[in-house]
């Protein structure tokens, strides 16, 4: 069975490939936290995030507590690539 990828790494991931999201995220993170499983913690984290903090790759490891190994996953993970943040699938 494959484990799954934590929201945490797809919201931090997506927001470093988008510019138009991550400002969402910077933003108005309470909204795009809706229905994302994170933790506390996690929460904590993206609400103090700056622009500052996606300067670089290494900064945005030391914002996130990520590894750089653990942030170039998420960054190439499939569900950061294919859907922007905040958009909900359709339901039928």
């Amino acid at each position: 069975m494959v484990e799954r990828v934590r929201d945490y790494f797809i919201l931090i991931g997506h927001g470093w490939i988008c510019p138009d999201c991550r400002l969402r995220l910077l933003t108005e993170p309470e909204t795009i936290l809706i229905g994302h499983k994170v933790s506390d913690e996690e929460r904590e984290c993206i609400l103090t995030l700056t622009d500052e903090s996606f300067g670089t790759m290494m900064t945005l490891a030391a914002a996130t507590g990520l590894s750089v190994d653990d942030l170039r996953l998420a960054i190439d993970h499939p569900r950061s690539r294919l859907r922007h943040l905040g958009v909900n699938k359709r339901r039928r």
